[in-house]
Order: C-alpha cells, then sequence, then structure tokens
C-alpha cells in the first residue's frame, strides 16, 4: 500500500498531472475571484445606515474580513472540486506510464455515471448526520468520522477507476468482496484529505493510488476478480 502511494507522488512530474493541479488551481482563482468582486460590488451599492458615518465604514470592514475568511475557507473546496471532474486524465497517466498493457476502457453511460453519484451523494450525507451526535463526544467522533470517511472515500474513489472496465453491478460485486482491504486505504486517503495543502492534491493521489491498488488487487482487469 506504501508504494502505492509512493508512486502516485512521484508521478507528479508528469505533465498531464500537473496539467489537472493547475486547472484546478487556476478555475478556483477565477471562481473565486468572480465571487469577491460580485459580492463587493454588491457590498458598495448597499448603505446598512442612511446616515453612512463610522458605522457603515465599521460595517464594510467587517464584511470584508468575513468575505477574506470565506475565500480562504473556500478555495481549497474550489479547487478540488474543479480538478475532481478531470480525475479520468489522472486515471489515463497512470495507465500509460504502469500498466500500458491493459485492455481498453468502456464507454460510460452518463446514467450510470450519475446514479453512482447520487447513491455516493445520500449515503454520504446520511452517514455524516448519522454521526453528528457524537460531537459532543470528544475523542469518538475522531475515531467515527475517519472510520466513516475511510469507508465512504474507499468506495468512491474505487469506483471511479473501476466504472473504466466494469459495469455498476459488477464494480458493486467486487467492492464489496474487498471491502476489508479497501476501507483500510480509504483511512489513509480520509488523512490526505484533512492535511492543509496537501488536501489541494489529494483527489488526484488518491485516484492514482486506487489505480495502483486496484491493479495489485487484481480488481482492475475484467475476468480477473
Amino acid at each position: 500500500m506504501i508504494n502505492d502511494f509512493l508512486k502516485s507522488v512521484a508521478q507528479f512530474s508528469d505533465p498531464r498531472f500537473r496539467k489537472v493541479v493547475l486547472i484546478g488551481v487556476a478555475g478556483a482563482l477565477a471562481t473565486i475571484v468572480g465571487l469577491w468582486m460580485l459580492i463587493g460590488f454588491g457590498l458598495n451599492s448597499f448603505n446598512f445606515f442612511a446616515e453612512g458615518g463610522w458605522l457603515e465604514s465599521l460595517a464594510d470592514w467587517s464584511l470584508g474580513l468575513v468575505l477574506a475568511i470565506l475565500v480562504l475557507l473556500l478555495f481549497p473546496a474550489a479547487t478540488v472540486l474543479i480538478s475532481s471532474l478531470l480525475l479520468d486524465q489522472i486515471a489515463d497517466a497512470v495507465e500509460d506510464k504502469h500498466y500500458p498493457t491493459l485492455p481498453d476502457t468502456r464507454p460510460q453511460p452518463i446514467s450510470e455515471a450519475l446514479i453512482s453519484g447520487l447513491k455516493f451523494a445520500l449515503t454520504a450525507l446520511a452517514l455524516n448526520i448519522l454521526i453528528l451526535p457524537l460531537l459532543l463526544a470528544g475523542p469518538l467522533y475522531v475515531i467515527a468520522f475517519y472510520a466513516m470517511n475511510g469507508y465512504l472515500l474507499s468506495r468512491e474513489y474505487f469506483e471511479l477507476v473501476a466504472a473504466r472496465r466494469y459495469d455498476a453491478p459488477t464494480v458493486e460485486a467486487i467492492r464489496k468482496s474487498r471491502q476489508k482491504k479497501l476501507w483500510i486505504a480509504g483511512v489513509g486517503l480520509t488523512f490526505l484529505m484533512t492535511v492543509p495543502l496537501v488536501n489541494l492534491v489529494a483527489p488526484i493521489i488518491a485516484t492514482a493510488f486506487m489505480v495502483h491498488y486496484s491493479v495489485r488487487l487484481g480488481t482492475y482487469v475484467p475476468n480477473a476478480a
């Protein structure tokens, strides 16, 4: 597993890896700057206090500070969201470099991808709501957070790469047959997602890692499972 991770990180010299990172960062910057300008224009066009003066200046300064904090918080999420739309390119790059003899990928119907994404989103939402009461339990919530998200991330990234060669029922069957090993890998991926700066490229590392890991588990080539 560690070797799979190291191979994933080592491939960041690949131009296709760098391209996805740059698109993610540039897209996030453009989106956030656009929002900043739009909200700033709205604030400048609106007066909170009819008499203006120092109260209006204080309100504008306070809202500007809040906006700056929101930008800092949203930037990693926006970067991850945009780069996540290009993860097939990461899987292609890993296969071309390390597994050039793999059979061609299959065309994945849009409806299949949408249904899979919806199922994952609903599962993630339900589980996150389920563990909210554990916030009152301190360390128990941390354990539950890593355990739950280990399951969610291992499922998400395994299905992402496995769907390139298997239909949805087969992907689910294979995932369940390797669930324990995939969950252990998912806990490690969850840790990456919580490390500042590293989380900007965590989806790329996770995708590359899951290709290596799936090949090693014998789940990435049709008829090998």
